[in-house]
């Protein structure tokens, strides 16, 4: 299958069946992708990092170790990751009240609003945002525990591959983000999902 590009700002949703991987290359080295993942027959189960970080005892996921549902299903594993350890589990996704808080105009492109249309698109109505894996997003923290935003240190080509361990619906969106460092401070850009033959 070939590769899609996810627009810098944009999301899409991807069906992957049990068994099969996606690899997602972060195409420019400075984009922070929002990502989720939900149950195909049932989207009420869906990926929980808080549930994830009680099964791990892991503040961020690792490589080899699986991602958890909220009913402690493991839903997806990390099979491979060029830059590990660097994404985040902490920090809830961009929305419109984020962006109010900010101070921008009404109608910020933000990952809320990402997850919700990518489904959408797929047939899905989901009324509720689980909280995402914000992957190459680098919060630091620090030894009195306090977290900082800071630029990525992803490069460009830079890649996760996640194997669905159930079948799923994986979401991504290339975070919209152009206040804080959290996309290096640049223009959002795009990135690209492709699923692994068997």
């Amino acid at each position: 299958m070939p590769g899609t590009v996810i627009a810098g700002g944009g999301s899409k949703a991807f069906r992957l069946p049990k068994g099969r991987a996606l690899k997602l290359t972060n195409t420019h080295g400075t984009q922070t992708v929002d990502m989720w993942a939900l149950r195909d027959r049932d989207p009420s189960e869906y990926l929980s990092v808080e549930h994830t970080r009680r099964m791990l005892f892991n503040l961020f996921p690792q490589v080899g170790q699986p991602l958890f549902s909220n009913r402690r299903t493991p839903l997806l594993q990390l099979e491979a990751d060029s830059a590990p350890g660097k994404h985040d589990m902490l920090l809830a996704c961009c929305d419109k009240w984020l962006y109010q808080h900010y101070g921008c105009a009404p109608g910020h492109p933000n990952c809320r609003d990402n997850f919700v249309a990518a489904l959408f698109e797929i047939g899905i109505d989901s009324l509720q945002v689980p909280n995402p894996v914000n992957l190459w997003m680098n919060v630091p923290v620090t030894g009195d525990s306090k977290l900082a935003l800071e630029p990525p240190i992803s490069r460009a080509g830079d890649f996760v591959v996640l194997r669905a361990l159930e079948d799923g619906v994986v979401v991504f969106s290339a975070c919209p983000m152009d206040i804080s460092p959290v996309n290096g401070g640049k223009t959002p850009r795009p990135v690209m999902c492709e699923i692994l033959p068997d």
